[in-house]
């Protein structure tokens, strides 16, 4: 009976100790895997840019003026978006659309707005590398209160 028992715990120590080196085995070759994926990636050089949208205010009735057109490269963008007069602080997802609808963005970012004096700030990372060229829409929505507002874009 004795016997049994240790060699009950034998097998037993012996299949924990096998699950642990298969364990460390798999996470050792994931983590090798994305090394070198990131290694075979070439660096991408990211373009950073700043859309002032502080004058595209909220009219009643005419717009005294159409709103002018932003534009954006095909590539890898850091944008940094100056939100309109009166905005409020919050989390702000930016995107890219085709149009107004805001279905299957072409791009999107999440961000925090923070206040340059009296002005709020929002920076996303949007990756346009496979946009068409042409005119789109940019839309901001803060996710407190899911009001989207588009402005034309222009992707070149």
């Amino acid at each position: 009976m004795r016997n049994e028992k240790a060699t009950t715990r034998r097998v037993a120590l012996t299949a924990a100790i096998a699950c642990c080196v298969l364990v460390v085995a798999t996470i050792v070759w994931i983590s090798g895997r994305r090394s070198r994926e990131v290694q075979s990636t070439p660096n991408v050089a990211v373009a950073s840019k700043t859309l002032d949208l502080s004058n595209a205010g909220s009219y009643r009735g005419d717009q005294p003026t159409p709103l002018q057109s932003v534009s954006l490269p095909t590539a890898l963008v850091r944008v940094t978006v100056v939100l309109p007069r009166y905005s409020t602080p919050g989390q702000y997802v930016v995107a890219v659309t085709r149009d107004q609808s805001g279905s299957d963005p072409v791009a999107k970012g999440v961000g925090l707005a923070v206040a340059d004096g009296s002005r709020e700030l929002v920076t996303v990372s949007l990756d346009l590398r496979s946009a068409t060229v042409g005119p789109h829409f940019l839309s901001t929505t803060r996710e407190q209160d899911q009001a989207s507002y588009y402005y034309p874009l222009d992707i070149r």
